[in-house]
């Protein structure tokens, strides 16, 4: 840095600028990668919650993202059927329609 005629003002050598550049943006970077874990963590924590609540065999099986999110909407239509009076029977089911939900539920009984 340098001053300027003993004046308050001063001008930047571009040879200083880069010497400070490189621990600015290790910080920086830095920062952005702590909140990329805070984030990854909670969305994990979130599957884990949802796997928790879907019903599955054998119990101890660690569902995949993809696994959890499928069935996930597949259980919340289950459901959704149970609830409905009357829906549920008149739907046609093909021959390998199988509810997995209805059935770990009797293994488990």
């Amino acid at each position: 840095m340098e001053f300027d005629n003993g004046s308050n003002n001063f001008q930047i050598r571009s040879s200083d600028y880069k010497l400070n550049e490189a621990p600015l943006k290790k910080r920086i970077r830095s920062g952005a990668n702590a909140r990329e874990r805070d984030r990854t963590q909670s969305v994990n924590s979130a599957f884990d919650v949802l796997r928790a609540m879907i019903p599955i065999d054998p119990p101890d099986r660690k569902l995949s993202k993809i696994e959890t999110l499928q069935l996930a909407t597949k259980y919340i239509s289950h459901l959704s059927q149970i609830l409905t009076p009357g829906k549920g029977s008149e739907q046609e089911h093909s021959f390998y329609d199988v509810c997995i939900f209805c059935l770990t539920n009797k293994f488990n009984s």
